[in-house]
Protein backbone atom coordinates (compact mmCIF):
# COMPACT_ATOMS: atom_id res chain seq x y z
CA UNK A 1 0.00 0.00 0.00
CA UNK A 2 2.81 2.52 0.25
CA UNK A 3 3.71 1.91 -3.61
CA UNK A 4 2.51 5.66 -4.78
CA UNK A 5 1.48 3.86 -8.06
CA UNK A 6 -1.61 2.12 -6.21
CA UNK A 7 -2.69 5.31 -4.46
CA UNK A 8 -4.87 6.78 -7.30
CA UNK A 9 -5.33 9.80 -8.53
CA UNK A 10 -8.75 10.39 -7.33
CA UNK A 11 -7.01 10.75 -4.16
CA UNK A 12 -6.47 14.83 -4.68
CA UNK A 13 -3.16 14.72 -4.27
CA UNK A 14 -3.02 12.55 -0.85
CA UNK A 15 0.59 11.36 -1.69
CA UNK A 16 1.99 14.80 -2.31
CA UNK A 17 -0.12 15.48 1.53
CA UNK A 18 1.01 12.05 3.23
CA UNK A 19 4.01 12.00 5.84
CA UNK A 20 7.30 11.00 4.27
CA UNK A 21 10.22 8.86 6.18
CA UNK A 22 13.89 10.35 6.11
CA UNK A 23 14.51 9.15 2.81
CA UNK A 24 11.51 10.46 1.34
CA UNK A 25 9.29 7.20 1.22
CA UNK A 26 5.93 7.36 2.40
CA UNK A 27 4.87 6.70 5.76
CA UNK A 28 3.41 3.45 6.61
CA UNK A 29 -0.40 3.76 6.11
CA UNK A 30 -2.34 1.73 9.21
CA UNK A 31 -6.05 0.76 9.36
CA UNK A 32 -8.06 2.60 10.94
CA UNK A 33 -11.76 2.13 10.56
CA UNK A 34 -14.43 0.31 8.32
CA UNK A 35 -17.66 2.60 8.02
CA UNK A 36 -20.70 2.14 5.89
CA UNK A 37 -20.12 3.90 2.36
CA UNK A 38 -23.80 4.53 1.74
CA UNK A 39 -25.09 7.52 3.11
CA UNK A 40 -22.01 9.11 2.40
CA UNK A 41 -20.99 7.89 6.25
CA UNK A 42 -17.08 7.01 4.74
CA UNK A 43 -16.86 10.77 2.96
CA UNK A 44 -17.78 12.85 5.79
CA UNK A 45 -15.63 11.06 8.11
CA UNK A 46 -12.65 11.29 5.30
CA UNK A 47 -13.70 15.44 5.52
CA UNK A 48 -13.30 15.74 9.35
CA UNK A 49 -10.15 13.98 9.65
CA UNK A 50 -8.51 16.04 6.79
CA UNK A 51 -9.95 18.79 8.18
CA UNK A 52 -7.59 18.67 11.30
CA UNK A 53 -4.89 17.93 8.93
CA UNK A 54 -5.27 14.24 8.99
CA UNK A 55 -4.59 12.27 5.45
CA UNK A 56 -6.93 9.84 4.68
CA UNK A 57 -6.74 6.62 2.33
CA UNK A 58 -9.89 5.23 1.50
CA UNK A 59 -10.15 1.87 -0.05
CA UNK A 60 -12.70 -0.94 -0.89
CA UNK A 61 -12.12 -4.08 0.16
CA UNK A 62 -13.44 -7.23 -1.78
CA UNK A 63 -15.74 -5.98 -4.98
CA UNK A 64 -17.06 -3.10 -3.63
CA UNK A 65 -14.64 -1.10 -5.89
CA UNK A 66 -17.40 -2.59 -8.77
CA UNK A 67 -20.33 -1.67 -6.29
CA UNK A 68 -19.17 1.78 -6.08
CA UNK A 69 -19.11 2.26 -9.79
CA UNK A 70 -22.26 0.57 -10.56
CA UNK A 71 -24.66 1.37 -7.42
CA UNK A 72 -22.46 4.62 -6.68
CA UNK A 73 -21.36 3.18 -3.17
CA UNK A 74 -19.95 0.01 -1.86
CA UNK A 75 -21.95 -2.68 -0.11
CA UNK A 76 -19.09 -4.01 1.44
CA UNK A 77 -18.07 -0.67 3.07
CA UNK A 78 -14.75 1.65 2.83
CA UNK A 79 -11.57 0.95 4.83
CA UNK A 80 -9.70 4.21 5.93
CA UNK A 81 -6.16 4.53 6.40
CA UNK A 82 -4.14 7.21 8.09
CA UNK A 83 -0.38 7.80 8.65
CA UNK A 84 1.16 5.38 11.79
CA UNK A 85 1.83 8.48 13.48
CA UNK A 86 -1.21 10.20 13.18
CA UNK A 87 -3.32 7.07 13.75
CA UNK A 88 -4.11 7.79 17.74
CA UNK A 89 -5.04 11.47 16.91
CA UNK A 90 -7.63 9.95 14.28
CA UNK A 91 -9.03 7.20 16.67
CA UNK A 92 -9.34 10.09 19.44
CA UNK A 93 -11.32 12.23 16.76
CA UNK A 94 -13.50 9.86 15.89
CA UNK A 95 -14.43 8.56 19.57
CA UNK A 96 -14.92 12.50 20.13
CA UNK A 97 -17.72 12.24 16.79
CA UNK A 98 -19.30 9.53 17.93
CA UNK A 99 -23.01 9.89 19.48
CA UNK A 100 -22.70 9.51 23.35
CA UNK A 101 -24.57 6.09 24.22
CA UNK A 102 -27.81 6.76 26.03
CA UNK A 103 -28.11 4.61 29.30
Amino acid sequence: MNDPTTWGRAEGGLYDRWPKEEGGAPEKAVFLVDLPDSGAIADMTVAQLEAYGIPVMKRYEKEGGLGRVILGFSGYGASLYVPASRLEEAKGLLEAAAPAEEE
